[in-house]
Protein backbone atom coordinates (compact mmCIF):
# COMPACT_ATOMS: atom_id res chain seq x y z
CA UNK A 1 0.00 0.00 0.00
CA UNK A 2 1.42 3.38 -1.21
CA UNK A 3 2.70 5.91 2.24
CA UNK A 4 1.11 9.26 1.35
CA UNK A 5 3.23 12.13 2.82
CA UNK A 6 2.08 15.75 3.04
CA UNK A 7 4.07 18.51 2.94
CA UNK A 8 2.79 22.35 3.69
CA UNK A 9 4.73 25.00 2.54
CA UNK A 10 6.20 23.26 -0.02
CA UNK A 11 6.15 25.83 -3.13
CA UNK A 12 10.12 26.49 -2.51
CA UNK A 13 13.06 26.68 -0.36
CA UNK A 14 13.13 23.67 2.08
CA UNK A 15 9.64 22.46 1.45
CA UNK A 16 10.54 21.98 -2.54
CA UNK A 17 13.72 20.51 -1.84
CA UNK A 18 11.93 18.10 0.96
CA UNK A 19 9.16 17.27 -1.79
CA UNK A 20 12.35 16.37 -4.48
CA UNK A 21 14.48 14.09 -2.08
CA UNK A 22 11.43 12.34 -0.88
CA UNK A 23 10.47 11.29 -4.39
CA UNK A 24 14.17 10.58 -5.15
CA UNK A 25 14.19 8.65 -2.22
CA UNK A 26 10.91 6.35 -2.73
CA UNK A 27 9.07 7.36 -6.13
CA UNK A 28 6.17 4.75 -4.92
CA UNK A 29 4.83 7.62 -2.73
CA UNK A 30 1.57 9.67 -2.90
CA UNK A 31 2.89 13.14 -2.50
CA UNK A 32 0.10 15.98 -1.22
CA UNK A 33 1.90 19.42 -1.46
CA UNK A 34 -0.06 22.21 0.43
CA UNK A 35 0.65 25.51 -0.70
CA UNK A 36 -0.98 29.10 -0.22
CA UNK A 37 -2.75 29.27 -2.92
CA UNK A 38 -3.73 27.49 -5.97
CA UNK A 39 -1.31 29.19 -8.83
CA UNK A 40 1.86 27.94 -6.30
CA UNK A 41 0.40 24.31 -5.75
CA UNK A 42 0.02 24.05 -9.61
CA UNK A 43 3.11 25.16 -10.50
CA UNK A 44 5.00 23.33 -7.87
CA UNK A 45 3.41 20.19 -9.01
CA UNK A 46 4.18 20.53 -12.23
CA UNK A 47 7.62 21.35 -11.82
CA UNK A 48 7.88 18.61 -9.76
CA UNK A 49 6.49 15.83 -12.15
CA UNK A 50 9.08 17.52 -14.65
CA UNK A 51 11.96 15.56 -12.77
CA UNK A 52 9.75 12.86 -11.57
CA UNK A 53 6.87 11.71 -14.47
CA UNK A 54 5.51 8.78 -12.75
CA UNK A 55 5.18 10.24 -9.30
CA UNK A 56 2.06 11.04 -7.77
CA UNK A 57 1.29 14.03 -6.67
CA UNK A 58 -1.70 16.30 -5.84
CA UNK A 59 -2.45 19.34 -4.11
CA UNK A 60 -4.05 21.30 -1.48
CA UNK A 61 -4.76 24.72 -1.30
CA UNK A 62 -4.16 26.57 2.27
CA UNK A 63 -3.43 29.89 4.13
CA UNK A 64 -1.85 28.67 7.33
CA UNK A 65 -2.21 32.12 8.75
CA UNK A 66 -6.50 32.40 8.31
CA UNK A 67 -7.98 29.38 10.49
CA UNK A 68 -11.36 28.85 8.34
CA UNK A 69 -8.96 27.99 5.66
CA UNK A 70 -7.17 25.46 7.88
CA UNK A 71 -10.11 24.13 9.39
CA UNK A 72 -11.51 23.87 5.50
CA UNK A 73 -8.57 21.51 4.39
CA UNK A 74 -8.38 19.77 7.03
CA UNK A 75 -11.71 18.30 6.23
CA UNK A 76 -11.05 18.17 2.44
CA UNK A 77 -7.60 16.03 3.74
CA UNK A 78 -10.14 13.78 5.74
CA UNK A 79 -12.23 12.86 3.02
CA UNK A 80 -9.15 12.15 0.64
CA UNK A 81 -7.18 10.05 2.72
CA UNK A 82 -7.82 7.45 5.20
CA UNK A 83 -4.42 7.82 6.61
CA UNK A 84 -1.15 10.40 6.49
CA UNK A 85 2.19 8.39 6.75
CA UNK A 86 3.57 11.15 6.91
CA UNK A 87 3.44 14.78 7.63
CA UNK A 88 6.17 17.98 6.85
CA UNK A 89 5.05 21.03 9.19
CA UNK A 90 7.39 23.24 6.84
CA UNK A 91 5.44 26.30 6.20
CA UNK A 92 6.36 29.72 7.59
CA UNK A 93 7.02 33.28 6.88
CA UNK A 94 9.22 35.63 8.09
CA UNK A 95 8.50 39.88 7.62
CA UNK A 96 11.25 41.73 6.03
CA UNK A 97 14.00 42.27 8.64
CA UNK A 98 15.55 45.28 9.61
CA UNK A 99 19.16 46.06 11.09
CA UNK A 100 19.01 47.53 14.74
CA UNK A 101 21.63 49.98 14.48
CA UNK A 102 21.21 51.07 17.92
CA UNK A 103 21.36 47.65 19.48
CA UNK A 104 24.64 46.84 17.07
CA UNK A 105 26.00 49.89 19.16
CA UNK A 106 24.71 48.76 22.45
CA UNK A 107 26.30 45.58 22.08
CA UNK A 108 29.84 47.15 20.95
CA UNK A 109 29.96 49.05 24.27
CA UNK A 110 28.63 45.91 26.33
CA UNK A 111 31.20 43.19 24.51
CA UNK A 112 28.36 41.34 22.87
CA UNK A 113 28.88 42.21 19.17
CA UNK A 114 30.43 38.99 18.25
CA UNK A 115 27.70 36.98 19.94
CA UNK A 116 25.08 39.26 17.89
CA UNK A 117 26.76 38.99 14.63
CA UNK A 118 26.84 35.60 15.37
CA UNK A 119 23.38 34.93 16.07
CA UNK A 120 21.62 37.72 15.07
CA UNK A 121 19.71 38.16 17.96
CA UNK A 122 18.57 41.32 18.87
CA UNK A 123 20.42 42.73 15.33
CA UNK A 124 17.78 41.34 12.79
CA UNK A 125 14.20 42.95 13.76
CA UNK A 126 10.81 42.29 12.12
CA UNK A 127 7.64 44.51 12.13
CA UNK A 128 4.69 41.63 12.95
CA UNK A 129 0.77 42.61 11.89
CA UNK A 130 -2.73 41.56 12.99
CA UNK A 131 -4.19 38.92 10.67
CA UNK A 132 -7.94 38.18 9.99
CA UNK A 133 -8.55 36.04 13.44
CA UNK A 134 -6.95 38.68 15.59
CA UNK A 135 -3.61 37.10 15.90
CA UNK A 136 -0.68 38.18 14.97
CA UNK A 137 0.50 36.57 11.73
CA UNK A 138 3.71 35.25 12.23
CA UNK A 139 2.38 33.25 14.96
CA UNK A 140 -0.64 31.93 13.61
CA UNK A 141 0.83 30.94 10.16
CA UNK A 142 4.13 29.28 12.04
CA UNK A 143 2.69 28.15 14.59
CA UNK A 144 -1.18 27.84 15.53
CA UNK A 145 -1.95 27.39 12.61
CA UNK A 146 -0.28 24.26 12.10
CA UNK A 147 -0.93 23.11 15.72
CA UNK A 148 -4.68 23.22 14.60
CA UNK A 149 -4.04 21.18 11.55
CA UNK A 150 -2.56 18.42 13.45
CA UNK A 151 -5.17 18.19 15.84
CA UNK A 152 -7.85 18.28 13.31
CA UNK A 153 -5.89 15.20 11.25
CA UNK A 154 -5.53 13.36 14.17
CA UNK A 155 -7.67 11.04 12.74
CA UNK A 156 -5.41 10.24 10.15
CA UNK A 157 -2.45 9.83 12.11
CA UNK A 158 -3.09 7.80 15.10
CA UNK A 159 -4.75 4.43 14.80
CA UNK A 160 -2.73 3.26 12.06
CA UNK A 161 -1.09 0.04 11.82
CA UNK A 162 2.42 1.60 11.34
CA UNK A 163 3.35 5.25 13.42
CA UNK A 164 2.12 7.69 11.41
CA UNK A 165 5.29 10.46 11.65
CA UNK A 166 5.14 14.10 12.30
CA UNK A 167 8.24 16.60 11.05
CA UNK A 168 8.08 20.44 12.37
CA UNK A 169 10.20 22.71 10.85
CA UNK A 170 12.62 24.32 13.12
CA UNK A 171 15.29 27.45 12.93
CA UNK A 172 18.82 28.14 14.14
CA UNK A 173 16.85 31.07 14.94
CA UNK A 174 14.61 29.56 17.56
CA UNK A 175 15.77 31.35 20.54
CA UNK A 176 14.28 31.61 24.05
CA UNK A 177 15.44 34.77 24.66
CA UNK A 178 13.24 35.99 21.85
CA UNK A 179 10.08 33.99 23.74
CA UNK A 180 7.85 35.34 26.77
CA UNK A 181 4.65 33.39 27.89
CA UNK A 182 3.49 36.64 29.10
CA UNK A 183 3.50 37.54 25.16
CA UNK A 184 3.39 34.47 23.62
CA UNK A 185 2.34 35.91 20.13
CA UNK A 186 5.11 38.38 20.56
CA UNK A 187 2.66 41.38 19.82
CA UNK A 188 5.20 43.90 21.71
CA UNK A 189 8.77 42.22 20.79
CA UNK A 190 10.12 42.70 16.90
CA UNK A 191 11.86 38.94 16.57
CA UNK A 192 8.63 37.65 15.83
CA UNK A 193 9.93 34.69 13.22
CA UNK A 194 12.96 33.73 16.50
CA UNK A 195 9.70 33.66 18.97
CA UNK A 196 7.29 31.88 16.42
CA UNK A 197 10.05 29.25 16.34
CA UNK A 198 11.19 28.78 20.08
CA UNK A 199 7.23 28.09 20.94
CA UNK A 200 7.14 25.53 17.76
CA UNK A 201 10.17 23.46 19.61
CA UNK A 202 8.11 23.82 22.98
CA UNK A 203 4.54 22.75 21.23
CA UNK A 204 6.26 19.78 19.36
CA UNK A 205 7.92 18.13 22.48
CA UNK A 206 4.21 18.33 23.92
CA UNK A 207 2.21 16.86 21.04
CA UNK A 208 5.11 13.91 20.91
CA UNK A 209 4.32 13.20 24.31
CA UNK A 210 0.89 13.25 23.56
CA UNK A 211 0.98 11.10 20.85
CA UNK A 212 3.88 9.01 22.59
CA UNK A 213 3.76 5.31 20.37
CA UNK A 214 1.25 6.72 17.75
CA UNK A 215 2.84 9.55 16.16
CA UNK A 216 6.40 9.76 15.84
CA UNK A 217 8.41 13.20 16.29
CA UNK A 218 11.26 15.21 16.53
CA UNK A 219 12.15 15.82 20.51
CA UNK A 220 13.46 19.00 21.21
CA UNK A 221 15.53 19.15 24.64
CA UNK A 222 14.26 22.28 26.98
CA UNK A 223 15.64 23.88 29.58
CA UNK A 224 12.39 25.20 31.99
CA UNK A 225 10.12 22.56 31.50
CA UNK A 226 7.72 24.44 33.52
CA UNK A 227 7.24 27.16 30.86
CA UNK A 228 6.30 23.94 28.58
CA UNK A 229 3.28 23.38 30.65
CA UNK A 230 2.02 26.54 30.79
CA UNK A 231 2.29 27.60 26.89
CA UNK A 232 0.19 24.43 25.79
CA UNK A 233 -2.03 25.46 28.27
CA UNK A 234 -2.79 29.22 26.83
CA UNK A 235 -2.55 27.20 23.70
CA UNK A 236 -5.54 24.45 24.56
CA UNK A 237 -7.15 27.72 25.96
CA UNK A 238 -7.64 29.44 22.65
CA UNK A 239 -8.88 26.26 20.94
CA UNK A 240 -12.32 26.64 21.65
CA UNK A 241 -13.06 29.91 20.35
CA UNK A 242 -11.12 29.09 17.01
CA UNK A 243 -12.94 25.79 16.86
CA UNK A 244 -16.13 27.45 16.89
CA UNK A 245 -15.71 30.26 14.49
Amino acid sequence: MERVVLVTGASGGVGLALCRRLLEEDGRIHLCIACRNVQKSEATRDLILAAHPAAQVSTVEVDLGNLAAVLRVARELRCRFQRLDFVYLNAGIMPNPHVNFKALWHGLLTGKLLHMLTTAEGVMTQTDRLNGDGLQEVFATNLFGHFILVRQLESLLCGNEKPSRLIWTSSSNARESAFSLSDYQHAKGQESYSSSKYATDLTSVVLNRKFNEQVMMGFVCLKKPNELLLFIIIITLLLPSCMHS
